[in-house]
């Protein structure tokens, strides 16, 4: 699909942007945790990755890393234009689900806002492998290929991020 896309296939290049756009979506949200902004760089990367398809090579790790690295310079663009504006200033929108009761989303939203807070006093690279494995979806190997690092160091990276966020929510349970 991504040579067809790059030989100027519309139909897969729609393909990919189906396909992709969640996960893009769903990381740049939680890097900057402020919808239109997220919607903005999903829209963005995309534009970037169709106008530059042609230099596209199977090398380095493949499609995903590539578009994931491209988003990550979109967002790091993004806050360089914001004069430096913290990332992830406010909470992003809630989705609503007509299953759910009001109590539900209630608790969902503060569990949601409690993981975002514990999430934030990570290390910036634990925070990335967490937003790279869990928002985007991506393998180990493929969140290394983002991040430039041995697959090895993301596991270890991943391990002690959760094992600090465990560490965490025994404190507040306590």
């Amino acid at each position: 699909m991504v040579r067809r896309a790059s030989r100027g296939d519309e139909s897969a290049a729609g393909a990919l942007f189906d396909h992709y756009y969640p996960r893009i979506y769903a990381y740049a949200l939680a890097k900057l945790r402020n919808t239109p902004d997220a919607e903005d760089v999903a829209s963005e990367t995309f534009a970037h990755v169709l106008r530059d398809m042609d230099r596209f090579r199977w090398t380095g790790g493949g499609f995903e890393p590539w578009l994931f690295r491209i988003a990550g310079n979109v967002i790091i663009d993004r806050f360089r234009a914001g004069n430096g504006e913290v990332l992830g200033n406010e909470a992003p929108a809630e989705i609503i689900s007509l299953d759910e009761s009001p109590e539900e989303a209630a608790v969902r939203s503060e569990l949601r806002n409690e993981l975002i807070q514990m999430t934030s006093t990570l290390v910036p690279d634990q925070q990335e492998v967490l937003l790279l494995r869990f928002a985007a979806g991506l393998s180990t190997h493929e969140v290394a290929a983002v991040m430039h690092r041995k697959v090895n160091a993301i596991r270890q990276l991943q391990f002690r991020a959760l094992q600090s966020l465990r560490s965490q929510m025994r404190v507040e349970q306590a």
